[in-house]
């Protein structure tokens, strides 16, 4: 598993209480469960553990989970943070 993969799984799971089954590729935020204040601490979690800023737009409740790993992927890339 790629360094954004694992950081998005364990905050999920870890932060979030989502159960690992549950996240897919394919799920959106909103199926496992994240509320609008949730994406916010996502968003917030996510940046910390990866060091790129997540942008609102880029964690919505329609993002899918392969959605924002590409995403988080492609920032950590561009700011050479791999």
């Amino acid at each position: 598993m790629s360094p954004v993969v694992t950081a998005v799984h364990s905050v999920l799971t870890d932060k979030f209480e989502v159960a690992a089954d549950s996240i897919r590729p394919e799920a959106t935020l909103e199926s496992l469960d994240l509320d609008s204040l949730s994406l916010a601490e996502l968003a917030l979690a996510l940046q910390e553990e990866l060091g790129v800023k997540v942008e609102e737009h880029e964690a919505t409740k329609a993002t899918t989970v392969a959605e924002l790993t590409s995403t988080l992927t492609a920032k950590r890339a561009a700011a050479g943070t791999l």
